[in-house]
């Protein structure tokens, strides 16, 4: 059978589905964020709930805070492609109107996700610069995600980091 027989009866899990359930339950988020150099970081909490949908995907839904005490909320699909043979998902939230789409490897130690991006430019308005989200697996109930750009020299920023605890 090849992969397009298979698509139309349905798409089964593989092994490396199984990464993805690892993110599955209710976790407690603490953030802290780096608006600039010469700024002070910037901490906020909140949750996040993740779903198996299907085996295939890890559907995220999660609530935090901005910077200035606002509101915000969050969606994120992550899942493993079959016929592209490689972890694929988006993240949208409702302070940006950018949907940011993954694509991503795991460590060869099934410990860390890669996923690189392009979004807009933080300090060029109309530009686009490339991003990245690492999730790295501490242990069953603790996680991470760094977030990081890339900037013009090609060195990687660290601006972001989120600690999840399995509530």
């Amino acid at each position: 059978m090849d992969t397009e027989q298979q698509e139309m009866m349905g798409t089964k899990p593989v092994k490396e589905h199984e990464w993805l359930q690892k993110l599955v339950g209710e976790w407690r988020t603490e953030t802290e964020m780096s608006m600039g150099a010469d700024q002070p970081k910037q901490r906020s909490t909140g949750t996040e709930t993740v779903q198996n949908l299907g085996g295939l995907w890890a559907f995220a839904e999660g609530k935090s805070t901005m910077p200035d005490g606002s509101g915000m909320e969050y969606k994120v699909a992550l899942g493993y492609d079959v016929s592209f043979k490689q972890y694929r998902g988006c993240w949208f939230a409702s302070m940006s109107s950018h949907l940011w789409k993954y694509e991503g490897e795991l460590s060869a130690d099934g410990r860390t996700m890669t996923l690189n991006c392009k979004g807009p430019h933080m300090e060029k308005d109309g530009e686009t610069a490339n991003y990245r989200d690492v999730i790295e697996l501490i242990d069953d109930n603790h996680r991470t995600l760094s977030s990081s750009g890339q900037g013009d020299d090609g060195n990687w920023q660290q601006f972001m980091k989120v600690q999840y605890t399995r509530v």
